[in-house]
Formats: C-alpha cells, sequence, structure tokens
C-alpha cells in the first residue's frame, strides 16, 4: 500500500511562493534595488530618470523598472 503524504500548512505556502534572485542576477529592478545595488540615492536615480538621462519603464501607476543593461550603461557613462 502507498502511504499518503500529509503535507502542512507552511509547506504548501513555500510551494507558492516565487524563487529568490539575488538582486544580482535580476534583469528588472526597482528603484529600491538599483539604489541598494549602486549606492546612488533613489531621489537621484528618479530625477536621472525624469530628466531622461536613465531610461526606465513605469509598471503600473508607481513602480518603476530599470533595465539592468541601463543601469549599467549609465554608471559607465562619463558625466555631462
Amino acid at each position: 500500500m502507498t502511504e499518503q503524504k500529509s503535507t502542512s500548512a507552511s509547506e504548501t505556502e513555500d510551494a507558492k511562493k516565487k524563487p529568490y534572485v539575488p538582486v544580482t542576477d535580476r534583469p528588472l529592478l526597482g528603484v529600491p534595488e538599483a539604489e541598494a545595488l549602486t549606492g546612488v540615492p533613489a531621489k537621484i536615480i528618479r530625477a536621472q530618470v525624469r530628466n531622461s538621462l536613465l531610461k526606465a519603464r513605469m509598471a503600473g501607476s508607481a513602480t518603476m523598472r530599470i533595465r539592468r543593461a541601463d543601469l549599467d550603461a549609465w554608471l559607465d557613462a562619463p558625466p555631462a
């Protein structure tokens, strides 16, 4: 006979969670993640996006997403 394996509520919740991806490996970053990764304050990152010096897209009405490649290019560019 086969025994049925009982699953607890915590095991079910763990299965539903998304896998953790380190910030350094994510292709899209939020402003707080970009701040943590670069050390540049969020206020400066938002100002650079607003002035079209750093590319970003809005995800919804308030969430800004920055491609990792665009962030790297912005950091590598000489200051204007």
